[in-house]
């Protein structure tokens, strides 16, 4: 049997382009099906990110409605007038404390400035044996390693 005697569909497969044709069409699939899952996997990812990003708006709008609801009441909306306007009940007479030693803020240096910057925390002393407030930090420094130290530095 020759080959123009074959059934037409023999014909093509005896054909030797036709494996070089499928090989570039399954190539071009592969390559399209591959494009399609980064694409898809990027899809995901964003969705991912949305989601958590839309749970952290609703806490946070939680959070406004909360405060909010704080902020309404009556008895917030005293205090805040209270403290921030100075006002007061009917009958109520306000007293301002003042503390002993008003120039603690402000540290005077020898030469007559205010706020000597080699020194802001008052740590050194200046030699006339008064006592400058320390810092905080340096009192609790000396209160866990120095008990001798933290005695001395604590006002009578």
């Amino acid at each position: 049997m020759t080959r123009s005697s074959l059934p037409i569909f023999q014909r093509i497969l005896h054909w030797r382009y036709l494996y070089v044709i499928n090989l570039l069409l399954i190539l071009l699939i592969a390559i399209s099906f591959g494009r399609e899952m980064m694409h898809r996997r990027d899809i995901d990812s964003q969705i991912l990110s949305l989601q958590k990003q839309a749970q952290n708006m609703q806490t946070q709008n939680t959070v406004l409605s909360e405060l909010h609801d704080a902020v309404q009441t009556e008895s917030y909306i005293e205090r805040e007038a209270r403290l921030k306007l100075g006002l007061k009940k009917p009958g109520e007479s306000v007293v301002v404390l003042k503390g002993g030693d008003s120039d603690r803020n402000e540290k005077k240096t020898d030469s007559g400035k205010v706020g000597d910057m080699s020194d802001p925390l008052g740590l050194v002393s200046d030699g006339s044996g008064i006592k400058k407030p320390l810092a905080n930090s340096t009192k609790w420094w000396y209160y866990f390693f120095n008990k001798q130290a933290y005695h001395d530095s604590m006002p009578l």
